[in-house]
């Protein structure tokens, strides 16, 4: 008798895999696979929708053509973003080339006037 009290005391211990929802309904798939006489190797339905949608999606952006109006928006707004920088770049180097510029020639007008002293003096 101990040993049947025992035997129920352990097996009263639930098993947290097969309590679990997925496990169950795991295995009643592969129950009903099984009695059907598929291959363990056939994908289920919602494998085969995931990749159908997945396949759509990858010719979409193949085709250059973005799913969603977000995608679109946030394509412009970075290509803007992008403009605006070159912009801004374009701005400092024409700023630092006028620099130069107006160095140069401050720097011409000096030995200019040194030239001009000199033939002055002379």
């Amino acid at each position: 008798m101990d040993n049947g009290v025992k035997a129920e005391a352990s097996s009263s211990q639930l098993n947290p895999v097969k309590t679990s929802r997925t496990h169950n309904q795991l295995h009643k798939e592969l129950l009903l696979a099984h009695k059907r006489g598929l291959a363990l190797t056939s994908r289920s339905e919602l494998q085969h929708v995931l990749e159908r949608r997945k396949r759509l999606q990858s010719g979409r952006k193949e085709e250059g053509q973005n799913s969603t109006p977000l995608e679109d928006e946030l394509l412009r707004r970075q290509q803007k973003q992008l403009e605006r920088e070159k912009e801004q770049e374009e701005n400092v180097r024409e700023e630092v080339q006028l620099m130069e510029f107006v160095r140069v020639r401050q720097n011409l007008k000096k030995i200019h006037s040194v030239i001009q002293n000199k033939a002055a003096n002379c």
